[in-house]
């Protein structure tokens, strides 16, 4: 299964020319899932302390917009959040689009920080709290929504229903990045599964320095087996599931409650 994981500047400024090459990389590699950064198509809004209705309406629009074209990223699979209005709700909603079955909404976001520059909890409503798998092309897999990665209950249960690929689409900052990749490997030893992320770069509102470092680690051992970088923004690796299926019978992940 050939996977790609990326990072995706905050400036739309440099959207176009950052798709134009992930399209073209992913057709090079013949990518068959892509995951992308949270909310990749607006600048990050959760920034201002104080609600702007006018501007939550203007970045689910350009998402939709962008999300008609990922059929120029060929038959792969693409996973990505996106903002959306749902029943009055402003929910952050991860989903997987198919060219067969189209744009699937699988969870949205229910745990948010409310800090400087991270004012999540004001901006948006939370979601349910319930985390399924979705079952596309005989993989399983799971979203865990940048903080929910933290919620590591969550990942041991994905483990425990056989998860495959556990998608973290991120927005955080360079401060952090470490903390975040250890999280990563430490998901993918405690789900026996692979753990793919997708972040925003560049720079943010007052010189805010986002992290960029997608990444993906592998079941057992957490071994990080690559992460993107400016110069390298773009990563896509042939994973096995057998490797997933293998780690289901290891410790800790056979461990029963």
């Amino acid at each position: 299964m050939k996977v790609t994981v990326c990072q995706l500047s905050n400036d739309t400024s440099q959207l176009e020319k950052a798709w134009e090459e992930l399209v073209f990389h992913c057709r090079a590699e013949q990518s068959e899932l892509v995951l992308l950064p949270e909310m990749p198509f607006y600048p990050w809004i959760a920034h201002q302390e104080v609600v702007n209705e006018v501007e939550k309406q203007v970045a689910i629009d350009a998402h939709e917009q962008w999300i008609r074209r990922f059929d120029e990223l060929g038959d792969a699979i693409v996973a990505y959040s996106k903002p959306e209005m749902v029943e009055g709700k402003f929910l952050n909603t991860a989903c997987i689009w198919t060219r067969a079955l189209g744009h699937q909404p699988v969870h949205s976001k229910c745990f948010f920080p409310e800090e400087a520059g991270f004012y999540e909890e004001t901006w948006f409503d939370r979601g349910e709290e319930t985390f399924e798998l979705i079952e596309v092309n005989g993989m399983k897999i799971g979203f865990l929504l940048c903080t929910e990665i933290w919620f590591t209950q969550y990942t041991r249960a994905y483990g425990q229903e056989g998860i495959d690929f556990l998608l973290v689409p991120r927005a955080t900052g360079h401060s952090s990045v470490d903390q975040w990749v250890r999280c990563g490997q430490t998901s993918a030893v405690i789900g026996g599964c692979y753990c793919l992320s997708a972040n925003r770069s560049g720079v943010g509102v007052a010189d805010f320095q986002w992290g960029g470092n997608g990444w993906i680690a592998q079941p057992e051992d957490g071994q990080l087996l690559g992460i993107t970088t400016d110069q390298a923004p773009f990563l896509t690796l042939d994973l096995s599931l057998e490797k997933t299926k293998a780690a289901k019978v290891e410790y800790p992940v056979y461990v029963r409650e």
